[in-house]
Order: C-alpha cells, then structure tokens, then sequence
C-alpha cells in the first residue's frame, strides 16, 4: 500500500530539494554520461527499504538521481546541464548530488537505513584537447549501502586545449544541518574522499530527503601563452665596425595562467662580442630597470622571475660590440629564446655590416668560384683548335678553302705532332732555292 507522508515533512522535502536544486535542468540519467552501477530503482513516494544512494528516478527537482553530476558555466541564470562548453579565462562550477534513499518512516533512522561511512570524491582533468569530450566525475559511497558506491559525470567540450585548474575555497557542501556553507578539503575531496554528514563531518547519513545535500566546486580554464621579440635600441640594424649596439627582447604573458621562472637566452654570432655588466631587467615591479647579472648569454639563460597570466610582461636589455675585423656587406644573425613550463620561443634579428672601417673582402675564383666567369672552359687540344679556326675560316670564304685545304690539314698534323711549322717551312726554302750569285 502507499505510504502516507505527513503533510508537514512533505512540505519541508520539497522545501529542500528545491534549495538543492537551483538552476537545474530536470533531467534523466539515462543520457550518454558516464553513471553507474546498474542498481535497483524507487521513486518518490515509494522510496528504498534499505541505505542506498541516488536510486530514485523522479525527484520532483532532479529528475533521476542517478544523474547526480551537473556542470555550468559561473554566471547569473545559467543553469546545471550535463555538459558544458569550454573557453579559456572562464569559470565553471561542478554539482554533486546526494540522497540517501532509505524510507525516512520505516527504516530510515535505523541500522538498515543510516549510511555509515558515507563519503564523496571527484575527479577532473588537468589538461584537454580542442574538440574532445573530458569528463568531470563524482562517486559517493559508504560502508553498508547497496550498492555500496554510485558514480556519474558530466561533459567538458574545450573549444581548444585548455588546463582545467581548481579554485581554492570553492568546495563547499549545502545541506539542511550544521554543515551548511562548510569547506570541504580539496586533499579529500579529490583524495580518498570527504566524509558527509548533517551536523559534522561524520560520514553518518540518515535516510530521508532531510539529510540530503549537495557539493560545489570551481574550476577556472587556463590557456598558456606569451609572445617574444627582439629589437635593437634606435630602431637601425646598420652597422659599422666598432659600433656598441643595445638589444632588446621583450617577454608578455598572453596567456591565462602565471608562468614561473622564465629563462631568457641569447646565442651571439662571430663578430659580436657581450659588453660585460650592461644587461638590465625592466618588468611590472620594475619599471625604472635595474642591473642584472650576464647570464643572458650563458648556457642555462638568464631567470628573470614569475609573471601573472595576461598582464606580466618584462624586458632585458644589454649592449653588444662590433668586432673591428668583420666585413663589409657581412650579416650578423643571432636569435634569443624564452622558455616556459609552457615551451620555448625564439626570436631572431639581423645587423648588416657596412661603413669604411669594415674589412674590404677581395673576391676571386679561388675564394668564390661560382662567380661569373670562374667556371672552367672545355678542355681542348691544339688540333681541335686549329682545325676550330680552319672551320670559322672557310666558313667565311668557300673558294680559299678549297684552294689550302691540303696544305692546312698537312700543317695542322704537324702542330699536332709538335712540330714547328716556321722552323721546317725555312729548312725547305733554303733546299730548294740557290742565290742568284751562286756558280753552277
């Protein structure tokens, strides 16, 4: 038969429920979240024999209890939902449910029905992924329930990767008793697990709406992110030999979380030298600058401190020499670095040598071969030369060609053999031709 429920703690169930329940979106467990065990159902009027947690499936406010887990974006109206979108620099609060079940009139205040040990945890994620579903969990469970733990959970859906972050203070546990407004230690609560109660934490938990109550607790979505960038004081990259140049690299925090122990480091090129004890930190404490030691330019950089998420921000500046020996037209690049528990970046910068006091570096097909005019030409030999003129020539008078054609591929044979040509045309003269004067 029906139980019979006075009017008064009717009246005063629902009081509470609704209290518990506010900005909620009365809803089934039966969605795709992760809950469980299976367990054995109740409802509302006609509620569990015996200790067993958030078992009834239309709690005039929640809807099914089994659902216990509901997250929401913080800000004025929003309501608890089963997921919930993710942006960086916003805060989103997690609702954890609770009710012991057993029948407040038979057996809620005795052994059958009193939860002992009673206790909830939670778990979130550090870390999620742009376009991956994560999950925020709860579990409550005690010692003599059935069964003896139930869990749920509700979706976050990051818009990009994000660190989820608790807020300190935030987790606070609501109810009808004492407890009401209480802290609750986050070692426990996202540890072994925090005792509930009424009046004190005592992990004793009577059946009845009563007893009833719920957890809150605040996560802020934290990006990293800082730029970097390098300059030269004055603007001009131009330079001559001898020259003292100030750099610059600047460090701003871009991102939603602090950053700790920011390392700055420089790698110089060949042709700058470091002007020892010039370097300077300007940052939000420090705005006038103050001398720094020269680590900017050592193997492990320089720690230049922590710096608030979206507004920390520093410089260091330092001076560097142009060697006299560089040359004329000479780049000189080097690059500095930020690194953060977060990642490193580098940024680089380029000087151009010039003026009258840089080296005059003389260039040839030894030094730079691929200079016009360095390549070598085919190798030939002087019959392919001479028989290279004799083709140009004919070329140029077809009848003369006709006319030597014998006589030049004869002297040609001979170049090719070594033999002077003059030398041997005048030992033939001088065979065959007497002096006039000369007796017969």
């Amino acid at each position: 038969m029906k139980r019979q429920i006075s009017l008064a703690i009717l009246v005063l169930g629902l009081a509470l429920i609704a209290s518990f329940g506010i900005n909620q979106s009365k809803t089934s467990a039966l969605v795709d979240t992760p809950w469980g065990p299976d367990r054995t159902t109740f409802t509302w009027d006609d509620p569990a024999p015996y200790a067993t947690f958030n078992s009834i499936t239309d709690n005039p406010q929640l809807g099914d209890e089994r659902n216990f887990v509901r997250v929401r974006e913080l800000k004025d109206g929003e309501k608890y939902g089963d997921s919930v979108k993710l942006e960086a620099g916003k805060t989103y609060e997690v609702y954890i449910y609770y009710h012991n079940n057993a029948d407040a009139h038979e057996v809620g205040k005795t052994a059958i029905g009193i939860a002992d040990g009673a206790a909830v945890k939670s778990s979130f994620p550090a870390t999620v992924k742009a376009g991956k579903k994560a999950t925020v969990t709860a579990k409550i469970f005690a010692s003599d329930t059935d069964p003896l733990e139930v869990w749920d959970g509700a979706y976050l859906e990051p818009t990009e990767d994000l660190y989820l972050r608790y807020i300190p203070g935030t987790a606070i546990i609501h109810n009808g008793g004492a407890l009401n407004g209480q802290s609750i230690g986050p070692d426990y609560l996202f540890g072994d697990g925090a005792l509930l109660g009424y009046n004190k934490f005592s992990g004793i938990l009577p059946g009845c709406n009563e007893y009833a109550g719920y957890i809150t607790y605040q996560l802020f979505a934290d990006k990293p992110g800082f730029n970097i960038s390098k300059s030269v004081v004055g603007d001009s990259t131009t330079v001559t030999a001898g020259d003292i140049v100030t750099f610059k690299v600047r460090y701003e925090n871009t991102g939603t979380m602090d950053q700790t122990k920011v390392v700055i480091k420089d790698v110089l090129p060949e042709g700058l030298e470091y002007v020892a004890g010039s370097a300077k930190l300007y940052n939000n404490n420090l705005t006038e600058g103050k001398s720094v030691n020269d680590d900017i330019i050592s193997e492990n950089g320089m720690n230049i401190g922590d710096y608030a998420g979206g507004s920390g921000w520093a410089e260091v500046t330092y001076q560097v020499h142009v060697r006299e020996d560089v040359n004329c037209g000479e780049e000189l690049t080097n690059a500095a670095t930020v690194s953060t528990d977060d990642g490193n970046k580098t940024a680089g910068l380029t000087l151009t040598v010039t003026g009258d006091n840089c080296n005059v570096v003389v260039k040839t097909c030894a030094t730079n071969p691929e200079m016009e005019g360095c390549q070598e030409l085919p190798n030939t030999g002087p019959l392919e030369v001479v028989m290279a003129v004799i083709i140009i020539a004919g070329i140029g008078g077809g009848g003369y060609y006709l006319y030597r054609t014998k006589r030049t591929l004869k002297t040609a044979e001979n170049v090719a053999k070594g033999e002077d040509i003059t030398t041997k045309e005048a030992k033939t003269k001088s065979s065959s031709q007497k002096p006039d004067n000369m007796v017969k």
